[in-house]
């Protein structure tokens, strides 16, 4: 005989451990990257949408070449990132009481109904996390455009980060969509590589462990289109002073000049250095732009930039050999106005991501969460007075957060 599951909470119990277990296994993207700590959010019986919380990253420090550190005693600086919790993702449905009335009713449900709707709910948020950590990301390689992803692109991208001191372990990962994919397999015909990974290529189609990642697979990759103007920008008036995060240019066509959220781009002189020895090195810094900008009437804009611009050797931020000269002209990754897939690599602990517990109902006839795996889905089933219906409602609240974006790298077909 069926167990007797009329309790509503063991239904909202089971059906939100169901959800935010799914969703958790689903995500291809947001369950290879780090979870923000319970303690980074605790104390708090629920949030809503637009609440933000903050992380901290590690300290950086400059090793002294002596053993007497009277003078060169560092600060210990922490930064602090905040976590706007922006990612809200929910399926409404109505599920009639009596599918919830057995055991075996229930498990139907989950499976008919409970499970798609997580699964749109996981695509979604893997989605709009990778969008986010895509314009996050900085370094890029490959050239905008091309077709081919020979072993040499993808160790580019390992080059970048490991100039970077990404960590050289486990933990890094290259999510490609299945173009992509079908070209590196094409590429890899021939080389020397373990038979087991020659034989996913064989009988699978992809690649699996190659040239220092796990390889994954998404079709939910970030489609970037750039601005209208990528030639003849040029910095307008050196006047960016360290730890700046903007940056005034002109250059631009008047009035109708863009340039979007997310492109990439150089400055001519401004190099990138050694996160501890400081060391010049042989390649410029790249940036990315946080935020749409548009022309005024001269042909100038503001744009808003990442990384912060740190240039002096006394601190352990420094990350470029200068600052900004007047009339140094910026070079943008790819052409104006064309569309480029996002594939990217990095490494786990590049991008943090939370999922929190949401503010419940204290009068419902269902209102449980569950977190599985640092990913909670709440589920409420309640009257709709307005339109006299039951609503069973399942919902997502996160975001996600860069911490070591140096530590991600894309790779633009």
């Amino acid at each position: 005989m069926a167990n007797d599951l009329n309790n509503v909470k063991d239904v909202g119990g089971i059906i939100a451990n169901a959800a935010a277990t799914m969703l958790a296994d689903e995500s291809q993207f947001c369950k290879t990257i780090r979870k923000a700590d319970k303690t980074d959010y605790d104390g708090k019986n629920g949030y809503k949408a637009g609440d933000t919380i903050y992380v901290s990253k590690p300290a950086r420090f400059i090793p002294q070449e002596t053993f007497d550190v009277t003078s060169s005693t560092q600060d210990i600086t922490e930064e602090d990132v905040a976590l706007p919790l922006d990612i809200i993702s929910t399926v409404g449905v109505e599920i009639n009481s009596l599918e919830f009335a057995t055991e075996m009713e229930l498990k139907s449900t989950i499976e008919r109904v409970i499970k798609p709707a997580v699964s749109s709910i996981a695509q979604n948020v893997d989605q709009r996390f990778l969008e986010k950590a895509t314009d996050a990301t900085y370094n890029s390689v490959g050239t905008a455009g091309s077709t081919t992803f020979a072993p040499d692109d993808i160790l580019a991208a390992r080059e970048k980060m490991n100039k970077f001191l990404c960590p050289k372990d486990n933990n890094r990962y290259f999510l490609h969509d299945s173009t992509a994919g079908r070209k590196a397999v094409g590429e890899r015909k021939g080389l020397f590589q373990s038979s087991s990974e020659i034989a996913k290529q064989y009988k699978m189609g992809y690649v699996g462990m190659a040239d220092g990642f796990t390889w994954l697979e998404s079709e939910l990759l970030n489609n970037h289109t750039n601005g209208n103007d990528v030639t003849g920008v040029a910095v307008n008036d050196a006047s960016a002073a360290t730890g700046a995060t903007t940056l005034a240019v002109d250059g631009l066509t008047t009035t109708t000049g863009t340039v979007k959220k997310g492109q990439v781009f150089t400055i001519a002189g401004v190099y990138a250095v050694h996160p501890i020895t400081k060391e010049t090195y042989t390649f410029l810094q790249q940036f990315t732009v946080t935020a749409d900008a548009t022309a005024n009437g001269s042909g100038e804009a503001t744009l808003s930039i990442s990384p912060a611009i740190y240039s002096s050797a006394s601190t352990s931020l420094q990350n470029v050999s200068a600052l900004p000269a007047n009339d140094a002209a910026l070079v943008f990754v790819g052409a104006a106005s064309t569309a480029y897939t996002q594939n990217l690599a990095y490494h786990k602990e590049a991008f943090r991501g939370v999922s929190v517990p949401l503010i419940m109902p204290k009068r419902a006839e269902m209102a449980e969460q569950r977190t599985v795996d640092g990913i909670t889905v709440a589920v409420i089933r309640d009257f709709d007075v307005l339109e006299r219906r039951m609503v069973t409602r399942l919902d997502f609240l996160g975001g996600i957060t860069a911490d070591r974006p140096e530590w991600s790298c894309r790779i633009t077909s």
